[in-house]
């Protein structure tokens, strides 16, 4: 092996591009499994329609602890309330102020 730099990286290519294709072939391996693994939307489409379905069976039984209209008014409600506290948040904030140091950064370290 003659002596230099040049020559050393000849040498030494090889082995890195070896295990640069190696990383990526088990990168893409992972990849692939974790696909494999996902929901498709037939999937969660079926799931929503058993829960409905069984949403429709909870009803036609009425044997819960609580009346069933009155669970679904509690429902309602409370996604009102969320949607007011929503917007009351919203309305609140109207102005941000930066405050800069001397040095003409705005505080942060």
């Amino acid at each position: 092996m003659p002596n230099g730099n040049l020559s050393f990286m000849e040498y030494v290519w090889a082995p890195f591009v070896g295990l640069f294709w190696w990383f990526i072939n088990r990168l893409t391996g992972k990849i692939d499994e974790i696909e494999k693994e996902k929901a498709t939307t037939g999937d969660i489409d079926r799931l929503d329609t058993y829960a409905h379905d069984l949403d429709k069976r909870i009803d036609e039984l009425g044997h819960t602890t609580v009346p069933r209209s009155e669970y679904k008014m509690d429902v309602s409600d409370l996604h009102g309330r969320v949607n007011l506290l929503e917007k009351s948040k919203q309305d609140r904030v109207t102005q941000i102020k930066i405050i800069e140091d001397g040095n003409g950064k705005n505080g942060d370290k």
